[in-house]
């Protein structure tokens, strides 16, 4: 991958609705050459899609650590998969681990999922343990500028 489709990446993670006239302005080159980039970025699957990413400072966020007693969890994660809750699964590195992150409005919905997957397959977890978020101080793809909420909450609090 050369420089500039580097470039055309960078600034479509920061903003993902940067027409390509502008980001060929920033990288100093055409619009129609950023188009057939971008065009060949996404054929490519490096460029998945495009969408808004809604910040609701009501949700709550939750991590769940999931130790099975084998290799045998497939109707773990289709159950995991199909809950509105969770936004993200990983299987992870080491043995029988799965990462989970769940997002509610509200935490006894998510101490109430948790009770539910290890009420469902006491039979294949091991362990478990969740943990709610407490404070973002990164979300480089949750299109939330940090900075500028701190700021205003130092103002806030003066």
């Amino acid at each position: 991958m050369d420089e500039i489709n580097k470039g055309i990446l960078r600034l479509l993670r920061d903003d993902g609705r940067m027409s390509f006239t502008e980001i060929g302005e920033r990288l100093g080159i055409s619009r129609v050459a950023v188009k057939k980039r971008v065009l060949k970025l996404e054929e490519a699957g490096i460029i998945r899609g495009y969408k808004a990413v809604i910040h609701r400072a009501d949700n709550i966020k939750m991590f769940m650590e999931i130790t099975t007693f084998d290799d045998k969890y497939e109707n773990l994660l289709d159950y995991l998969n199909g809950t509105g809750y969770i936004t993200e699964i990983y299987i992870m590195t080491g043995t029988n681990r799965i990462h989970a992150t769940a997002v509610a409005p509200d935490v006894s919905e998510l101490k109430y999922l948790t009770k539910m997957v290890r009420k469902k397959f006491a039979d294949v977890i091991e362990h478990i343990e969740t943990h709610a978020v407490k404070e973002v101080v990164k979300d480089t793809f949750g299109g939330v500028d940090y900075d500028r909420i701190r700021r205003e909450c130092s103002k806030r609090n003066e």
